[in-house]
């Protein structure tokens, strides 16, 4: 774990732990461990306390402030960590009403099936309903394919779940809310309540309000088997960029859905003419042949750390397929570093995969320090670390830069760590936010 991203943990955790700390000082402790039914009850108000402590910080992951994307090493990162939380959190909330309900197994079963059902108690089915619509998203971005805007529009139903949750935790009965949970109790429920709700109309409402995405225009559509090399030119001020990042885009076309998405730029840094590289692979990407040379485009970021600070002299670049697009603007910077050495393997099923292999031909023709590799897994099969060493050497002084398909990452990765390649030498762009 790189230790960008150890801090941004470290934090998350000590954040998970306030409840059971409150708990531990400001409540009865481990004292109220005493027998089976207090131990159940008591690990359920624990679970939930911090299951919703998790939900809350969903939603300020899900603000691409840049302050938490510094703390994690890059946007692509809390993404990844948003899923962790998520999930993590979703388990705890599980637990919540089966711990109460096994406090009543097996002296009580006909109450045990009566506390999970709806009841006269609000409180008790605001609860419910939390955990029924929470349960029905998580499932629904896990084992469903629907339309990107379809899958982040049923997401901003979240906000009405996790107002669930916390009503459940303010309007629970009194002799279950003043049972000596800890002292301070609702302060901590009206804490944990603003930070998730602000998140999440910040999210939904405000933050375009109070950042204004910069404008384009698009200046020139190329499109070759499937792949589009869109290029932008700024209506204003363009955005300051480096290579290697990427940024949310919205197309203003009424042919395409109003939802923006996220590509990485193709250009080098802070050219003024933004150029991202799409390939039609999903419901989106294949209506990109309805737009026109001078649709308005909006352009959110930039957004990543991927090569965002250049670190050591002898680097190796690996590309799959699409990933191919971060280090085209990359290779057009490296005159900037005329010291820097460069291996970059570009893997593809077939020659007609190959993308912008003109313009790295181009630099490779300019700069010596520049050396691609192109390998056709059809008939080559598939790149392995072996291939990689054969040509670049022994890996002890050299930094890893991948992107591409998650298979070809996973088992690149793991290969590098198992030959001894330092976890801080590689670097990963994780780009899905599905």
């Amino acid at each position: 774990m790189k230790s960008k991203a150890i801090i941004g943990w470290s934090i998350l955790i000590i954040i998970s732990l306030i409840p059971i700390l409150l708990w531990y000082y400001l409540g009865p402790g481990p004292i109220e461990f005493v027998d089976y039914a207090s131990i159940t009850h008591t690990l359920g108000e624990l679970a939930a306390l911090v299951g919703v402590t998790l939900f809350a910080i969903t939603f300020i992951l899900s603000t691409r402030a840049r302050f938490i994307e510094d703390k994690f090493g890059g946007l692509d990162k809390v993404y990844t960590v948003h899923g962790v939380v998520g999930g993590t959190a979703l388990i705890l909330i599980l637990f919540h009403p089966l711990l109460l309900v096994l406090k009543f197994i097996p002296d009580n079963i006909k109450q045990a099936a009566i506390y999970l059902l709806p009841s006269s108690h609000w409180s008790v089915n605001f609860g419910i309903i939390a955990l029924f619509f929470f349960i029905a998203l998580i499932f629904v971005t896990l084992y469903t394919k629907m339309r990107y805007n379809t899958w982040k529009f049923s997401h901003e139903f979240l906000g009405l779940v996790f107002l669930a949750a916390v009503l459940h935790m303010f309007l629970v009965r009194t002799d279950g809310a003043q049972d000596n949970i800890f002292t301070g109790y609702y302060i901590f429920v009206s804490i944990i309540s603003a930070i998730g709700l602000g998140g999440f109309v910040y999210s939904l409402l405000l933050k375009n309000r109070l950042f204004k995405e910069a404008v384009y225009f698009i200046d020139s559509i190329d499109k070759k088997k499937g792949v589009y090399e869109i290029t932008m030119t700024p209506y204003h001020k363009p955005i300051q960029y480096k290579s290697g990042q990427f940024v949310f885009v919205r197309f203003y076309n009424e042919r395409l859905t109003a939802e923006s998405h996220p590509f990485s730029i193709a250009s080098k840094s802070n050219n003024p003419k933004l150029k991202i590289i799409v390939k039609s692979l999903g419901d989106f990407t294949s209506e990109l042949d309805e737009l026109h040379v001078g649709d308005k485009v909006a352009v959110e970021g930039p957004y990543g750390r991927f090569n965002y600070e250049r670190e050591g002299n002898y680097q190796v670049w690996i590309a799959g397929g699409i990933g191919i697009t971060p280090f085209i603007g990359m290779a057009e910077d490296l005159k900037n570093y005329p010291g820097m050495k460069v291996d970059l393997y570009y893997s593809v099923r077939d020659k007609d995969d190959l993308i912008g292999l003109s313009s790295l031909k181009a630099v490779e023709e300019s700069n010596k320090n520049f050396r691609i590799f192109t390998r056709l897994s059809n008939q080559d099969g598939y790149l392995t670390v072996d291939s990689i060493y054969a040509k670049s050497g022994r890996f002890n002084d050299k930094v890893f830069f991948l992107c591409g398909p998650q298979s070809l990452k996973e088992s690149l990765t793991k290969k590098l760590l198992s030959v001894g390649v330092p976890v801080d030498k590689i670097n990963v762009e994780e780009f899905d936010f599905r």
